[in-house]
């Protein structure tokens, strides 16, 4: 069924700019409670370790020795808030890095937006050792290598469009983002881009 789209372009998403997007919405979502966290972790290995110094000093080597453990614990959960999201950002990177820069399309209508993948880039995906395969073996592959159905998005309270000097990031809800690159796109392209809530 053809769709009626004001707009409908083909795109890629480069492994920078997936980067900088996954920041922006950490930004949003991910770092906001993590700094939270974070403090609170923060003020109890304080807490900790000024009443460990200061009411402790005459208590057993026992006693002493757990409070600077909580202390070496509550300090842990202080860093791990903090590195995590940059962990998973650098992790999420690298793998969009290795899929290449498969080719992306979006199909803007007028209560919804449509994104799906028409190619898979393959150019870094390492060939298997030399082996000698029929063209009935290739096809076969072909075949049941099957792109993902196509993802439509809502344009309703719950959709959020922000717009950056490189990228647009859609939210549907706090879960799923896309990121569509202004590159390759004209100011018209740009302008239903923006119109769309």
């Amino acid at each position: 069924m053809e769709e009626n789209y004001k707009l409908e372009k083909e795109y890629k998403v480069p492994a920078d700019t997936f980067r900088d997007a996954y920041l922006e919405f950490q930004k949003k979502y991910v770092y906001p409670k993590s700094y939270i966290y974070m403090a609170i972790f923060g003020v109890l290995a304080i807490v900790l370790l000024i009443f460990g110094i200061f009411a402790m000093h005459d208590a057993p080597k026992k006693q002493k020795y757990i409070m600077y453990l909580a202390f070496i614990v509550a300090a842990a959960f202080s860093l791990r808030e903090w590195f995590n999201p940059r962990k998973m950002r650098r992790s999420l990177t690298e793998s969009v890095r290795a899929l290449g820069e498969p080719i992306y399309k979006i199909g803007v209508g007028d209560k919804f937006v449509d994104i799906s993948t028409v190619s898979d880039d393959l150019s870094n995906i390492a060939e298997p050792e030399e082996e000698e395969k029929s063209e009935e073996d290739t096809e076969d592959i072909t075949e049941t290598d099957h792109l993902p159905e196509k993802t439509r998005i809502n344009v309703d309270e719950g959709f959020q469009l922000m717009e950056y000097d490189r990228f647009f990031l859609m939210l549907a809800g706090k879960e799923m983002f896309y990121i569509l690159p202004k590159e390759g796109f004209s100011e018209a392209e740009l302008k239903i881009v923006r119109d769309i809530k």
